[in-house]
């Protein structure tokens, strides 16, 4: 139920978002994005994913980024979402997702995509 609310919600924010505007944002949106930790939670055992989101445009920026939670064999084991708005050009934000699924073994982290918009 929780996974459900998170994409509903990002997906709600992607759609109001209508796009990128006023022209062409600087560079691929996955290089403003860097993963600083990654770690399980000590209490619910769920992945826990800490970043830093880096606005290389020169326009105000949104962005969702989702990170996959990766298990020692290299296999998806959860996604963590996390979406930011309003980011100046050049502003630095760090953040931190957390994942749904338990999971006891050694886990790894990746950005799997990141969607970026500017006004």
């Amino acid at each position: 139920m929780r996974r459900a609310l998170i994409l509903a919600a990002t997906a709600g924010l992607l759609a109001g978002c209508g796009g990128q505007h006023g022209g062409s944002p600087a560079g691929a949106a996955d290089k403003d994005v860097r993963l600083t930790a990654c770690a399980l939670s000590r209490k619910l055992h769920a992945g826990v994913v800490h970043g830093v989101i880096t606005n290389t445009t020169g326009r105000t920026a949104g962005y969702v980024v989702q990170v996959d939670i990766v298990d020692g064999g290299g296999n998806r084991v959860d996604t963590a979402m996390h979406a930011e708005t309003d980011v100046a050009p050049g502003q630095k934000v760090k953040f931190t997702a957390s994942g749904v699924q338990t999971y006891g073994g050694k886990i790894t982290c990746r950005v799997a995509s990141v969607q970026r918009t500017t006004r």
